[in-house]
Formats: C-alpha cells, sequence, structure tokens
C-alpha cells in the first residue's frame, strides 16, 4: 500500500452521550490523539525506529557458582556456556513439555550473574521457581524488576540510530548478543532482541533514569524517524510478524513446540523438566498443531477465540484450529490473525471457516509467518 490506513474508531458525539468521559476530556479528541499515536508509532516500526517502555516485564538475577549448571537443569536452552555479551531465548517447561514462561537469559559483566528478562505476567511465576530451589545449591536469585528499566527501540533505523549515540557498531544478528555502551552519560546493557519483526534492541539501565533518558532519544532521533510507539501499534506489529504473546498466543495451554518457538530449544544439551516430551515430538516430525498467521479473504472480522473450521471434502464443518489474536493490517489492508491450526491444514493458501458462536463469520487463508516484513512476500513499505 502507498499510505498508512487505519480502521477508523467510531468518535462518539454529545447527542449519543458520549461527548466528555468523566473527567471531562472530549472524547472525540482523545480518540484522534490515540490515532494519531497509532500511526506514528507504526510508521517508527516499519519505517524508522519505534521506542517502547517495557519496564513493566521482570528482570530477574541469578548468580553464584551453581547458577547456570542450576538453570540450566529447568529451562529448554543451553546456558552453561554462556560468557559475558552472549544470551539466549529458552523456555521454562511444565514436565509435559507445556509452556509455562519463555526468558531472555544474558550472561552479564557482574561476576558472571545471569540476567533473565521475562513478560511481567510470568514475573513471580519464574521468581518462585526459581527461589525455591535456593536452599539447595549455591546460588542467589534477585528480583530487580524494579530497580532496572527497560526501553526496547524496534525498528529498520534502530541501528544506526545507536551506532550515532553510543559510537559502537551494534549487529542485529546473532539475537540476543548483549553490549555495554553509554548515552548521554546514561551506562546501558543493550541486547539485540527483535520484538516486532524489523531489528530491535532492548536497552537495560537504571529505572530512576528512564525518563530522562527516553526524552533524550525522542530529541536526538527526530532525523532517525523516532517516534513514541502505543501498546497498539506494538500488538499489531508483532502480529504481522507472527510473534506469540505470552498468555494470549503462548503459555500452559500449549506445548513449546507448538508456538514455533524453535530457537528457544536445544536437543543436543543435558536433561531438564519436560524434555522427554518435547523431543518426543520434535523427533517423531512435528505437534499436533501449530501456530500460524492468517489472512482474512472476507470483509467478517475475524476475532480471539473463534474455532477454525475445515473446508476439505469429507472434513468440511470439524474444527481443526482456534484464533488467538487478530488486528487490522494497514500494509496488507486486511485483517490478519495468528491462531492454531492442527497439522493436517498447515499448508500456506489452506482456507478455514471462521465461527464465532454459532454463526460462521468470515473465511481466512492459512499464511506462512511472518506476514509482514523482513522474511515475508509482503512490501514493508508504507
Amino acid at each position: 500500500m502507498s499510505s498508512l490506513e487505519v480502521s477508523p474508531k467510531r468518535a462518539s458525539s454529545p447527542a449519543d452521550g458520549g461527548g466528555t468521559d468523566d473527567t471531562g476530556v472530549n472524547s472525540v479528541a482523545k480518540t484522534i490523539a490515540s490515532e494519531d499515536l497509532f500511526k506514528s508509532g507504526y510508521r517508527a516500526i516499519h519505517e524508522g525506529v519505534a521506542i517502547l517502555d517495557l519496564s513493566s516485564s521482570g528482570k530477574i538475577s541469578l548468580s553464584g557458582a551453581n547458577a547456570k549448571e542450576f538453570l540450566n537443569g529447568q529451562i529448554t536452552n543451553e546456558v552453561r556456556r554462556l560468557v559475558p555479551g552472549h544470551g539466549v531465548v529458552a523456555a521454562f517447561p511444565t514436565i509435559r513439555g507445556r509452556l509455562q514462561a519463555l526468558a531472555r537469559i544474558y550472561a552479564t559483566w557482574e561476576d558472571g550473574a545471569l540476567l533473565l528478562e521475562v513478560d511481567g505476567i510470568n514475573r513471580d511465576k519464574v521468581v518462585a521457581i526459581l527461589s525455591r530451589f535456593v536452599p539447595f545449591g549455591q546460588f542467589v536469585v534477585e528480583d530487580r524488576s524494579e530497580q532496572l528499566g527497560l526501553l526496547s527501540l524496534q525498528g529498520p533505523r534502530a541501528g544506526a540510530l545507536l551506532c550515532a549515540l553510543t559510537g559502537i557498531e551494534v549487529a542485529a544478528d546473532p539475537e540476543y548478543r548483549m553490549v555495554r555502551g553509554s548515552i548521554n552519560g546514561i551506562e546501558l546493557m543493550v541486547a539485540a532482541h527483535r520484538r516486532c519483526g524489523q531489528e530491535g534492541w532492548d536497552l537495560f539501565l537504571p529505572a530512576s533514569l528512564l525518563p530522562g533518558l527516553r526524552d533524550h532519544l525522542v530529541e536526538a532521533g527526530r532525523e532517525f524517524g523516532v517516534a513514541l510507539a502505543s501498546a497498539e501499534s506494538f500488538e499489531t506489529a508483532r502480529i504481522e510478524a507472527g510473534i506469540p504473546r505470552e498468555g494470549v498466543d503462548a503459555g500452559e495451554d500449549y506445548i513449546v513446540l507448538e508456538t514455533g518457538l524453535d530457537k528457544a530449544i536445544s536437543y543436543t544439551k543435558g536433561c531438564y523438566l519436560g524434555q522427554e516430551t518435547i523431543a518426543k515430538i520434535h523427533w517423531r516430525g512435528q505437534p499436533a498443531k501449530r501456530l500460524r498467521g492468517l489472512l482474512a479473504v472476507s470483509t467478517a472480522e475475524i476475532a480471539p477465540g473463534s474455532l477454525l473450521l475445515s473446508t476439505d471434502d469429507g472434513m468440511s464443518g470439524h474444527e481443526v484450529g482456534q484464533i488467538t489474536s487478530s488486528t487490522f493490517s494497514p500494509l496488507l489492508g486486511r485483517q490478519v490473525a495468528l491462531g492454531y491450526v492442527d497439522n493436517r491444514h498447515l499448508a500456506a493458501g489452506t482456507r478455514l471457516e471462521v465461527r464465532t458462536g454459532d454463526v460462521v463469520s468470515g473465511v481466512v487463508e492459512v499464511a506462512d509467518l511472518p506476514l509482514v516484513g523482513p522474511g515475508s512476500g509482503s512490501a514493508s513499505r508504507i
């Protein structure tokens, strides 16, 4: 598409009792401001640099003589050989191989300590998993979530901006590689992490200094197309990129392999909780269902929770999946979604009916991920 189009939100009016909210702020003005924020953030993700404040995520330190060995037995990826500046993504599985939490794990320069960054909804869960073994091992768990802030820079010009401000050449690959640097006198740890499909970096810094750094990035990054991203623009971009969100597209309802998070698993490491189930599915070939992209074929909206029905002869009307996330993609000009589809209907181009409640509300087409951006078959120019 040649221009950015956003599905308009309904603007309420005084005639229907919606002219102002309970604080007296005009709701129409708020709606326009919200849409403008969405547009600027979405454009920055795809063409410039979007700033996301992710300080609500969990930041947990694990240190001590046995820290790596202990953690290695709890997660799906290998951490024993990590050296400062290197990291991995890993899952905490249940004994049945289901996903309890994802963690980005970095070896820091603080006496070999590991830093785990997890989704905020899993902060307490991961702290509890790690802490219950402290009495039996030589390691210490410290929840640093309140002390460490996290700003994420996402977009194709994020690397150039970081280079200009830190004087350090940063590389988007390999992902989860970490460097130390400073911006405007603020010391940072900078980790490569694609959260929206484009190049991306997470900036860890003292939480008290985050507002000042954010303001400086906005001011100094104007020529790089910097903009603050709303939660809505981030959500749209991550769905387009096929990145599952914990608590929505990923969680204990799903086996780790079903989520498509293959890079979070090592098949050569030693034993860990849930390994038998995960390894058995891997060597068998594929799980019973997988997370896939879905493109709306009809104009009907496709909503999370809607069921997916087969249209194949002999299976027509049979339930074969479920939608977990959906959004309108300005780049594709239509509704898109993520959802789980059984392994007989995974092929790109397969058409499935969408059932919301008792009503067939539309048709979607299975698509490879990502739907938009690097690695997709779609143009990423807005």
